[in-house]
């Protein structure tokens, strides 16, 4: 137990003293410079957040007609319509490219401010190296611009020392979470085409990359394979309190198409590479794994549940933080930083015993 508390001390002074690293390092690449530099000062207050910050050649006219039209509905929803059309936004940051022989990319949809997020992932599941037992993994975050941001000089340098930030010239939003999908889309098949596997989650989730593995292996990458929690019949929030509210006017049909929890989800090649044709010919929806959903029955592919993936966290009376539940398990939502090291820590542990198989974790909602 002692070794473990000195671990988990370790581990918030490092990530104390990273972050203090970042934000007083004022160095970076030229490039990163100038792309900084665009992320600062008034013009993003002044644009909704469909709208481009500060290039011209970004530039999307809303589109009056619908604005008009949707008067009545709250804000974001009024937006997000008239805002629709605006798909192509340009790329700020990215890392290399694939290697030729990747296994398994991890794309992890993160907020620029989540830099302990981050920190706790690439110390933890997220370590490359020496985790794929052979075979090569890629890991990536996939950011927007806006909301409460760290210095720019902070991300620049993360994007500089990691080579892992994927960051588009979008503002951050719930709704345009769909954003991120489509663009992941484009720059998985120009710069990561050759994933045999990707998988897509939160920051806040603990993958299980052992488990993961091995239940890819075997799996046949030129095959549509789409596996994660997948809700089915799925009634649209009418509940204009509710953050998922969705007006018949934006989606008459009684019941959404069968998806996977955005917390995290597996696909194959053959699948990323369907989709990404798919989500070019689909409007935009505001409820990014619906939108995938959406996508997928319109290619005939029908997602596969596993009980593995627990995109609504671990419910009590049952311990979180039992190691013994991950014995079986690929993907659990909705840890803090130290929660996913306090996890990482406890399930590498070479004395770790469990007597019996794992209780059966439960989920919330």
């Amino acid at each position: 137990m002692s070794r473990r508390l000195g671990w988990l001390a370790l581990y918030s002074l490092s990530v104390s003293l990273f972050t203090c690293l970042l934000f007083l390092k004022k160095t970076s690449k030229p490039a990163l410079t100038s792309m900084a530099s665009r992320q600062t000062g008034s013009p993003m207050a002044r644009h909704p957040f469909w709208a481009p910050t500060g290039s011209h050649h970004n530039l999307c006219l809303p589109n009056s007609e619908v604005a008009n039209a949707s008067a009545v509905l709250p804000t974001r929803h009024r937006l997000f319509l008239t805002y629709k059309h605006c798909r192509n936004f340009s790329t700020l940051l990215q890392p290399t490219g694939c290697p030729a022989d990747t296994f398994l990319l991890l794309a992890i949809k993160s907020l620029p401010a989540h830099v302990d997020r981050r920190a706790a992932i690439r110390s933890t599941w997220g370590r490359i190296r020496g985790q794929g037992g052979g075979q090569k993994l890629k890991l990536v975050f996939l950011l927007g611009v806006g909301g409460t941001s760290p210095p720019p000089q902070l991300l620049a340098y993360e994007s500089q020392e990691f080579d892992d930030i994927l960051q588009w010239n979008f503002n951050e939003d719930f709704f345009n979470l769909t954003l991120k999908e489509l663009h992941l889309q484009r720059w998985l098949t120009t710069s990561c085409p050759q994933a045999q596997f990707v998988l897509k989650g939160d920051d806040d989730v603990f993958v299980h990359v052992p488990n993961v593995l091995e239940f890819l292996r075997g799996q046949d990458p030129s095959q549509d394979l789409f596996v994660g929690d997948v809700i089915r019949e799925a009634l649209p929030n009418r509940n204009i309190r509710v953050k998922y509210f969705i007006p018949p006017s934006m989606y008459r049909a009684h019941h959404y198409p069968p998806y996977a929890g955005g917390g995290g989800y597996v696909m194959s090649q053959a699948t990323v590479r369907r989709l990404g044709v798919t989500v070019e010919e689909v409007d935009l929806f505001p409820i990014d794994d619906v939108f995938v959903g959406m996508c997928l029955k319109k290619l005939g592919v029908k997602p596969t549940h596993h009980a593995g993936f627990k995109t609504f966290g671990i419910r009590r009376p049952l311990d979180p933080l039992d190691p013994c539940l991950y014995k079986e398990l690929l993907l659990v939502h909705c840890l803090s930083p130290l929660e996913m090291w306090t996890t990482w820590a406890l399930v590498k542990d070479e004395g770790l015993r469990c007597a019996a198989p794992p209780a059966q974790a439960q989920q919330t909602g």
